[in-house]
């Protein structure tokens, strides 16, 4: 008689139907620009729902905002539009599978503070908010695996040649580029990673 599998009392089952609805858009691509940070520089961690989960979208996003050391904000990277991108992939066996999530950013040209970006990245330890078409922020890194940053530059050989820095940025995480909906303390303001708008101080 085969053994019976004991049931796992305390686990919530938050499956539900996934539905789209005709004629709803979703569009590919990320927008033309993104922001980091060293890791060092971060005080406090978003959360993650995790077992206190309750539907399919908690478990997809952080909670809570980051906190930074004093005077230091998230900066900004603009990016070459229609070329960058986020992909995910399981990895690892059985009861410790993971995500190896990657994004692939293209700044523009190679020039001094291009190459002293690729330098500077090439052995740091850097997080990464990218916003997608529609405004909403993900996070590529987290502060359980070291984030892996690959710079290529590439001068072209004629006018046609793409004249560009690429970062290929990777890590290991529980969830698969998790959405970011706080707030994100840049050199410009306030914006909130929900859909990238400015963050309107509340009246006194």
């Amino acid at each position: 008689m085969a053994a019976q599998t004991k049931p796992c009392t305390n686990e919530q089952d938050i499956y539900k139907d996934v539905d789209f609805c005709r004629g709803s858009r979703t569009y590919p691509g990320l927008r033309p620009y993104g922001y980091f940070i060293r890791k060092r520089n971060i005080v406090k961690w978003p959360t993650r729902k995790g077992s206190q989960a309750t539907t399919l979208a908690e478990i997809a996003t952080l909670d809570g905002d980051f906190v930074l050391v004093a005077d230091k904000k998230w900066n900004k990277i603009d990016l070459v539009p229609d070329e960058n991108e986020i992909s995910s992939e399981s990895v690892g066996s059985y009861g410790s599978k993971c995500f190896n999530n990657t994004v692939t950013l293209i700044v523009p040209g190679t020039e001094e503070e291009a190459t002293g970006l690729a330098a500077q990245m090439n052995n740091d330890d850097v997080v990464f908010l990218v916003p997608q078409r529609n405004g909403k922020f993900r996070l590529i890194g987290n502060d359980m695996f070291l984030v892996d940053v690959k710079p290529n530059l590439g001068t072209g050989k004629k006018t046609e040649d793409a004249n560009q820095t690429t970062l290929t940025i990777t890590v290991t995480d529980e969830i698969p580029a998790p959405f970011y909906p706080g707030k994100i303390e840049t050199n410009d303001g306030d914006i909130s990673g929900k859909d990238g708008n400015v963050v309107v101080a509340p009246l006194p």
